[in-house]
């Protein structure tokens, strides 16, 4: 699954769409510090008033929403051979209409057993269908797209906070009195869910039950109970945790100085084989193994790789592990990285770390930068003096 796999589902929610059909919505209210359901309401989406199709909508559409391996996740079950994982029979069966609300209350209970979260919460549920198109070659003004189409069947689970009502004073005119106003009502938080999944994950124009699309509320943070227990899922690296790696392992061959026109090229090969992979449209990630480490740190200039696979190993644990390429590259277009030390903290675009380097003159260091045209502070230009 890829970023446009999720683009292309996350794009069909929203009002008085064709291509998608919404069924059931199944909303399980807990009490979260006694861990226990206190109300469920079951709705067709089609009958509620268009207000609250609006709210449920965002809602789910925010679990699509966010960078891959950092808020969304595509995770495979664990111990999955032969189709052997009870969580992914569970889903399968849940998506049959007839099991739905069966299938959800057993989700909601493995969340309400095995996770915690502060305060009350809400579960909800929603079973619904995708319309997508079956051919990929269709006129430039779309003509036909439509002809001929297939359901993609999804179910999807948010984990939702309860927002507690603020106490208040008020002056009661009939009684002449000051009064504290206690709503009853609480508020469901639903621009903000704290862990959600979609079933099964969607790549290269189909289903895939083999897999389960995971959201974290928190970036690089994903719940290990969420995932190993409601999901049965394996914890995978996050792209915080394999970008580090990579460094890790670059630093332990190539040593911890380097030359910035060494790291500029890495990012480079590693952005070429992302850019290849875009134009030629390719369903597959591209990864970064042992060999093609080897291959691009030679390429880069760091002539000696001999420890390469001992760092590689030690880091990853396994000589086969790949890295994904998005995961450990700046994106050329518009990112940035940082230069910083106690002194000075700046930020350049990868391709002008070749612009960069550190020297040295009289015992000091400094950072210099090659520029094309006079810098400017504040409006002045900064005048310039030899070095």
């Amino acid at each position: 699954m890829n970023k446009n796999d999720v683009a292309s589902i996350r794009k069909e929610f929203k009002m008085d769409n064709t291509k998608l059909k919404l069924a059931e919505v199944v909303s399980i209210y807990v009490k979260g510090d006694l861990k226990q359901i206190i109300g469920t309401e079951k709705e067709y989406f089609e009958r509620m008033d268009a207000q609250k199709q609006d709210l449920y909508l965002k809602n789910f559409k925010k679990l699509l929403t966010g960078p891959l391996d950092s808020k969304v996740f595509e995770l495979e079950f664990s111990d999955n051979k032969l189709g052997q994982n009870p969580t992914q029979r569970a889903l399968i069966e849940t998506l049959q209409p007839h099991h739905f609300a069966e299938g959800t209350e057993k989700v909601a209970h493995r969340v309400i057993e095995s996770c915690h979260y502060e305060g009350d919460y809400m579960i909800t549920f929603l079973r619904g269908e995708v319309y997508k198109p079956s051919k990929k070659d269709y006129t430039e003004d779309e003509s036909g797209l439509d002809d001929v189409v297939f359901s993609f069947e999804f179910l999807m689970g948010s984990i939702n906070p309860v927002m507690l009502p603020k106490t208040a004073l008020k002056f009661d005119f009939e009684d002449r009195l000051f009064k504290a106003d206690i709503p009853i009502d609480v508020t469901i938080n639903l621009s903000a869910p704290l862990d959600g999944f979609m079933f099964p994950a969607w790549s290269d124009d189909s289903a895939d039950v083999n897999k389960v699309v995971y959201y974290s509320n928190k970036a690089n943070v994903p719940n290990p109970e969420f995932l190993a227990k409601v999901l049965g899922c394996d914890f995978q690296r996050t792209a915080q945790t394999e970008k580090e790696q990579f460094l890790e392992i670059v630093q332990e061959v190539a040593g911890k100085e380097i030359e910035p026109e060494k790291i500029a090229s890495i990012y480079e090969s590693l952005n070429t084989m992302i850019t290849r992979n875009e134009e030629e449209e390719s369903s597959d990630i591209p990864s970064v193994g042992l060999r093609d480490m080897e291959k691009i740190l030679q390429v880069s200039g760091v002539e000696n790789t001999q420890g390469l696979e001992t760092a590689f190993m030690k880091v990853t644990g396994t000589e086969n592990y790949e890295f994904k390429a998005s995961n450990i590259v700046p994106n050329f277009k518009g990112k940035s990285l940082k230069i910083e030390n106690n002194t000075v903290s700046i930020s350049v675009n990868p391709q002008d770390l070749r612009n960069i380097k550190q020297v040295k003159r009289d015992g000091k260091r400094y950072l210099l930068i090659e520029i094309d045209e006079t810098v400017n502070l504040e409006g002045f230009e900064l005048s310039t003096e030899a070095f």
